[in-house]
């Protein structure tokens, strides 16, 4: 057997192809706060208010969407290697444009652009490390590439005052650009090509209608329930993540704070999210899901009513920030890795995708909901309390999206008996 895939009884696994995917979705949350860094000095250069930019933070959420929705599932017909460095050169080289722009609108088209290549980058790269992973191990071993978005994000708190301090803001974009474009020369060798097993097409197709788009997978009978709760779950959590990722810092100047300070203390972020990325995971893959992501998004929860008292400490936002890290960015790092148990393997790239893209569409509107509660008055540590509700939300759709697979497994128990293919069972959830 060749050594792109975990040897069967082993726990042998290809790690450079992981390292690749982590280091791609690394730029995702490089990109996601180098923006909200680069807004300040932006916003002062020409000379227009913070908000002015919330239209560009907008812009690449929605074409993340677009790239999500209309771009990873390809990868599904043509394989996952070309659309994953095709999504990486769409990302870096409008990023390096982004450079020359005049003013907000310029910038809101760059980032729509670089977007779409973001938006393609994120599915795939879940898909292709799914695949190197043992079935038991599956949610984890995704998780480990999805982390690099919290590890990216910290990086960019501690990168770019250095870079906007020789270079300003388009210092920040020139990195954002380069690496991409890097990362994708490195996986033209370092990530062998894959496709679905005929096997998996096998099982999928008798359950879908003669000649139904690949769409017709994650919506066929006994799988639409999960893939709605599920692009609910993302929808909502991204919501709160971008909103904070795009106006954290800005809140906390508006707070008192340096800008420096600001960023440093979002690099914290990435101490809570990859923990609780890990703790989720591993309750997924026993089976755990509300143990796992019911208990981090009251942990989130409970992050943001401390933070509405307004502590005045750095070290007690840090740990409040850690908190919310854990809770909410964690949580959404396990989202696509939980796609990949939900769905077989010839969906698993639209499956993955479009959960990624309907949790895109839902994000963008997060930079516009708190600019829009900025422009209100309200004090900063409100703006962040009002994310409460969609934490709550999502822990809503979790409970939820536990009773469908109980009631599908269930349901699917005398067709395994007699032999017959079903969707992929999910481990009992507690």
């Amino acid at each position: 057997m060749s050594g792109n895939r975990v040897v069967q009884g082993s726990i042998a696994i290809r790690w450079w192809p992981i390292v690749l995917c982590a280091l791609s979705v690394l730029m995702d949350g490089y990109d996601a706060q180098m923006l909200a860094m680069a807004i300040p000095l932006m916003a002062k250069e020409f000379g227009v208010a913070p908000t002015a930019f919330a239209p560009a933070a907008s812009a690449s959420l929605a074409g993340m969407a677009i790239g999500a929705l209309f771009l990873s599932p390809l990868a599904d017909r043509f394989g996952r290697r070309p659309l994953l460095i095709v999504s990486l050169l769409l990302f870096g080289a409008p990023t390096l444009l982004a450079m020359s722009s005049s003013g907000p609108f310029e910038m809101m088209l760059w980032r729509l652009l670089a977007g779409c290549g973001l938006g393609a980058t994120v599915p795939v790269t879940i898909g292709i490390s799914a695949e190197f992973a043992p079935a038991g191990r599956r949610v984890s071993i995704a998780t480990i590439a999805a982390s690099g978005f919290a590890i990216g994000a910290s990086s960019a708190g501690l990168i770019t005052p250095l870079l906007a301090a020789h270079w300003g803001w388009r210092g920040m974009f020139a990195y954002g650009g380069i690496v991409p474009l890097v990362i994708a020369a490195l996986v033209v060798r370092g990530v062998p090509d894959s496709r679905p097993a005929s096997a998996a097409a096998v099982r999928v197709r008798a359950r879908t209608p003669a000649g139904a788009p690949r769409l017709g997978l994650i919506f066929a009978a006994g799988t639409w329930r999960r893939t709605v709760l599920l692009w609910l779950l993302n929808a909502l959590n991204l919501f709160a993540n971008y909103g904070v990722a795009s106006w954290l810092p800005t809140l906390l100047v508006q707070n008192g704070w340096s800008l420096p300070d600001a960023s440093r203390v979002m690099a914290v972020l990435s101490i809570g999210a990859v923990t609780g990325s890990i703790y989720v995971s591993r309750c997924v893959d026993r089976g755990r899901i509300v143990l796992g992501f019911g208990g981090a998004y009251l942990v989130a929860t409970l992050a943001l009513a401390l933070c509405a008292t307004n502590p005045g400490e750095f070290w007690v936002w840090a740990g409040l920030l850690v908190m919310y890290g854990f809770g909410a960015i964690g949580t959404s790092l396990t989202h696509a890795p939980l796609a990949t148990i939900l769905y077989d393997e010839e969906a698993r790239s639209t499956g993955v995708g479009w959960a990624n893209g309907f949790g895109r569409a839902g994000s963008l509107f997060g930079p516009l909901g708190l600019a829009w509660l900025m422009n209100q008055q309200l004090p900063p540590t409100q703006v962040l309390a009002v994310l409460i509700v969609p934490m709550l939300a999502c822990a809503a759709c979790v409970l939820l999206l536990v009773w469908v697979l109980r009631a599908e497994n269930s349901a699917a128990a005398p067709a395994r008996a007699l032999g017959a293919a079903t969707a992929p069972e999910v481990e009992s959830a507690r």
